[in-house]
C-alpha cells in the first residue's frame, strides 16, 4: 500500500461543460463552487503532491491555487479528457511519487472515507458503481506510459478493466453534466 505522502493527486479541470450550457465547476452547489468540492475531499489528505489541471481561462483555477494545489494549464482541452491526464502524468513525472490518484472536478460528492479506501490499495485502483469502473482511481507510477497512450475523452478507462475496485453507491460517484444533476445527486 503506498503511504499517502508519496502520491500525487491530480483534479482534471479542463472540461467545456458543454451539457451544461454554463461553467459547471463553478455552479454554486451548497455554498461552494462545484469544481472545489473534490478538493475539500482531499484538503486533509496527507498527499506528497497536488495539481489540478484547468482550461487557461478557467476561474475555477484560482479557488485551487487558494486550497494548495498546482495549478497546470491544458492548452487545449478540446482534445478530450486524455489531454488533461497527460498533463497530469507529466507533473507527477517531475515528482518523486509512487502513485497518481486521478480525480474528476465534476464529482462533488466523493467522500474522504471512499478516497481512503482507494489510496489504501496497492497497484491498480478504481471506483465502481457496481457496474463500470471509474474514478477516483489509483495509478502506480508503472502505469503511467500507459496513461500517455490513452486518447480522447475515455481518458484512463481502457486501462480500468484490471483494477482492484472499490464500490460506492451512485450517489457518492454522481457526477455533473447536465444543471438538473445538481438537483437530483445520485439519481437517473
Amino acid at each position: 500500500m503506498p503511504e499517502c505522502a508519496n502520491i500525487a493527486v491530480a483534479i482534471l479541470a479542463a472540461g467545456r461543460a458543454r451539457r451544461f450550457g454554463s461553467d459547471k465547476l463553478m455552479a454554486p452547489l451548497n455554498g461552494l463552487p462545484v469544481g472545489l468540492h473534490i478538493a475539500r475531499s482531499v484538503a486533509d489528505m496527507n498527499l506528497g503532491w497536488r495539481f489540478a489541471i484547468c482550461a487557461a481561462d478557467a476561474p475555477i483555477a484560482k479557488h485551487y491555487v487558494s486550497a494548495g494545489f498546482d495549478v497546470n494549464i491544458n492548452p487545449d482541452p478540446d482534445q478530450g479528457q486524455a489531454r488533461s491526464l497527460h498533463l497530469a502524468v507529466q507533473a507527477a513525472e517531475l515528482t518523486k511519487a509512487t502513485a497518481l490518484l486521478v480525480l474528476l472536478a465534476d464529482m462533488p460528492f466523493i467522500t474522504r472515507a471512499h478516497l481512503d479506501a482507494i489510496t489504501g490499495n496497492s497497484g491498480l485502483c478504481a471506483s465502481t458503481d457496481g457496474n463500470t469502473p471509474m474514478p477516483p482511481a489509483l495509478f502506480p507510477r508503472s502505469m503511467w506510459p500507459d496513461l500517455l497512450s490513452a486518447h480522447g475523452d475515455s481518458g484512463a478507462r481502457h486501462l480500468l478493466r484490471g483494477a482492484h475496485l472499490v464500490r460506492a453507491p451512485a450517489a457518492i460517484l454522481w457526477d455533473i453534466d447536465v444543471e438538473a444533476d445538481l438537483h437530483t445527486p445520485g439519481t437517473s
